[in-house]
């Protein structure tokens, strides 16, 4: 998959059908419209492309911004994964976001990627003011001869599905109805780092990510997760938070992967999570914590062991 963040360097050579939007999450709703485009694309010979914006709009320009559901490493594997041949994450810029909404068709999807059809979800709106929304996408697209699909919002369990919404259901530590939502597990990817090593003294070794601030994490806590490393998938059960018991000051995320020992510092691995197992706590002794990380264990094995088709209930 090709991939540009710039302003300069988007210009396609060949007709395309474009996917418009942020796809914070590549959630079930994204994965349709990227669907859709893949199907126009087979039918047209065209190669596809997403389009998405970086930094996120609601940091340049909105009162309250968003964290996010994954980084933009996390969207680009995902995006290629799903098929599509191009990612572009245009600059947003308060200079950006003034255009109206013609100009963005014209100057840019039209001139640059020369977009011969346009996917957008229902509830899209692009321009200055958001005035662009889809009819006004439909009536640019007759008169410029570019053919538009509106895609309808994916339900789940009578719920719209919406980076919002998932959002919220991770923040609140929901994140079995997150990942039915987002149809992949909630994941955080990231580089391994050196820790303090308590848990390799306590029996329980702990690869470690740092928290990225701009990321939405669910409550601090512990997860059964599944680790993704070297090709291959292990049970994990990953600590979220500060480490209160050996007095931590910086947010960390821990998962003792299990049935594994070899040292990984500077790997990338993929944490997926499942299941909440408990909230962080402060333990009055080192025996204690351990004693606690034993049951932890026998609770994520026995959550494994009840899952149907490799999801945690």
């Amino acid at each position: 998959m090709q991939y540009s963040y710039s302003t300069a360097d988007i210009k396609r050579h060949k007709e395309c059908v474009v996917v418009l939007g942020n796809f914070d999450g590549v959630h079930k709703g994204h994965q349709m419209l990227f669907k859709v485009a893949r199907q126009e694309a087979h039918k047209k010979g065209l190669e596809t492309v997403v389009f998405s914006f970086y930094p996120h709009p609601t940091w340049v320009i909105g009162n309250q911004p968003k964290s996010l559901l994954m980084s933009r490493r996390d969207k680009k594997r995902m995006v290629q994964h799903l098929g599509m041949d191009v990612l572009v994450e245009y600059p947003f810029t308060k200079e950006f976001a003034s255009i109206s909404p013609e100009e963005f068709f014209t100057k840019i999807l039209i001139e640059q990627l020369k977009a011969r059809v346009l996917v957008v979800g229902s509830n899209y709106y692009f321009g200055r003011d958001k005035i662009g929304n889809p009819s006004f996408l439909k009536g640019l697209g007759k008169t410029y001869n570019v053919e538009v699909h509106v895609i309808e919002a994916v339900m789940e369990k009578n719920q719209m599905i919406s980076s919002s919404q998932i959002r919220q259901l991770i923040l609140t530590g929901k994140i079995e109805k997150a990942n039915e939502m987002l149809g992949h597990p909630y994941m955080i990817v990231g580089n391994v780092v050196q820790g303090k090593q308590l848990g390799r003294t306590i029996g329980f070794p702990t690869i470690n990510l740092i928290a990225d601030p701009d990321r939405v994490y669910p409550p601090n806590g512990v997860y059964a997760t599944k680790v993704k490393v070297y090709s291959k998938t292990f049970l994990g059960m990953t600590n979220i938070g500060y480490n209160p018991t050996v007095n931590g000051e910086k947010k960390m995320i821990e998962t003792h992967i299990l049935d594994f020992n070899e040292t990984l510092y500077g790997e990338e691995v993929e944490v997926d999570f499942y299941h909440f197992i408990r909230p962080e706590q402060k333990f009055d002794s080192i025996e204690a914590l351990q004693a606690q990380i034993s049951c932890d264990k026998e609770r994520v094995l026995q959550i494994f062991k009840e899952s149907v088709n490799g999801i945690a209930k």
